[in-house]
């Protein structure tokens, strides 16, 4: 079944915890701290391959990478976790379910996007081990993975597109243009997912979409519209077909119209109209029909998909206006956002205050071993993250309370 819409959840691996160890040996009782790190946790990567055609290829709605493993004694790092790739169709746009941001646009064979970075293993207390603090007895859990809901949209890359209405033969055309089999039968919204064919011609070759019919209405969603259109905007060039037997004329504007409702720029790409089934009216209906389109300035060609008349010529035509015709254009991803990291300070009671920090409280949380084993590491992290300005801008003093997530100290000025 061909699917081009589909939402999953992708988690990157969380990272190894450092350990806290000491070389022991028969005669070196009380050896220094050789505990090692943790290992990275994987990340969670989405590839691009013409392998895949359609998002239902996708087995899984929650894809998860490898968690990185804890260090060990004798300065023994932990193995990182194993990155996830997850191969998607060309043409595939991923967007953050969450808050509807564009993340990657991809066009290319093997283009890789990351979606979700693994996180950063803990150090082990080897990693502390100063000349004035020997024998750390503490280390640094590993960090979370980053979680994602990912929305990923397909958008088929094709050379040349075919736009009509329901019935106007366009699956017909596409069987006897290429080698592609897709079901054709005389009911509308025959096609109800897109059919690729591909046309060669001696050295020449290029591709061909069949999308679900269009209906008036189509760019404001009606009927399989936006589906229709989302996948038309990657061609290069508009092949509009027409059935000669039902007013081919209007139905021309209102599919020109919709297209540039849309999208603008799509609808300036270049353009070429296909009169079908000419086979079912007489030449000089043909013929006027012909005049009357060529009016809305567009070239226009009379086939028959049904006896192959003038298949021969809209082939070459085709060849002929596909070399200056549009490569499709990659949407630009939005630029990356610095994040700025807050710090505040609260009075929870006189002389009781709390720090709002997420990376402090963070940092705190990751200690393994006895926190107080870790003051005079914490202490300078806190002095390179500007607590102490922050807390003398807020009037704390000597004796007040200060409370960071889980640790809880009385406050000394420094100097």
């Amino acid at each position: 079944m061909f699917r081009d819409t589909l939402k999953i959840a992708v988690a990157a691996g969380h990272g190894g915890d450092g350990v806290v160890s000491f070389f022991r040996e028969k005669y070196i009782p009380k050896g220094g701290p050789d505990g090692g790190d943790g290992g990275r946790g994987g990340d969670v990567y989405l590839r691009a391959g013409a392998s895949v055609d359609s998002l239902s290829k996708l087995s899984k709605r929650h894809y998860k990478a490898g968690r990185g493993q804890h260090g060990k004694g004798k300065n023994m790092a932990g193995r990182a976790g194993e990155d996830l790739v997850i191969d998607v169709p060309l043409g595939t746009q991923v967007y953050d379910a969450d808050s509807g941001e564009l993340i990657a646009d991809l066009l290319r064979e093997g283009q890789t996007v990351l979606v979700a970075q693994g996180g950063e293993g803990g150090f082990g207390n080897a990693h502390f081990a100063t000349s004035t603090r020997q024998a750390p007895r503490f280390a640094l859990g590993g960090l979370p993975g980053q979680k994602r809901n990912l929305r990923l949209e397909l958008r088929l890359i094709a050379d040349v597109g075919l736009v009509g209405y329901p019935n106007a033969g366009k699956s017909s055309l596409l069987r006897k243009l290429t080698h592609a089999r897709p079901k054709v039968a005389d009911y509308p919204f025959t096609t109800l997912s897109p059919n690729l064919g591909v046309v060669e011609k001696d050295l020449q070759r290029f591709t061909i979409a069949d999308i679900p019919g269009i209906i008036e209405g189509a760019s404001e969603g009606k009927g399989l519209g936006l589906d229709f259109l989302r996948h038309i905007s990657r061609t290069r060039l508009l092949l509009y077909v027409l059935d000669a037997g039902d007013e081919p004329a209007a139905a021309l504007r209102t599919l020109r119209s919709e297209v540039a409702a849309y999208d603008r720029e799509l609808a300036r790409r270049p353009g070429l109209v296909a009169l079908n089934k000419v086979d079912l009216i007489g030449e000089d209906e043909a013929a006027a029909l012909l005049h009357e389109l060529a009016a809305q300035g567009l070239p226009v060609l009379a086939v028959s998909a049904l006896s192959g008349e003038g298949l021969q010529r809209l082939q070459q035509t085709l060849l002929e206006l596909l070399p200056a015709a549009p490569a499709p254009q990659a949407a630009p991803a939005p630029k990356k956002r610095e994040e700025v990291e807050l710090l505040s300070v609260e009075e929870l009671e006189s002389g009781v205050y709390r720090v709002h920090s997420p990376r402090l409280e963070r940092l705190i949380g990751r200690v393994r071993g006895e926190i107080w084993e870790a003051a005079e590491w914490l202490q300078g992290e806190f002095r390179r993250a500007g607590l102490e300005q922050a807390l003398r801008a807020r009037g704390i003093r000597a004796g007040d309370t200060v409370v960071i997530g889980e640790l809880e100290f009385e406050y000394i000025p420094e100097g």
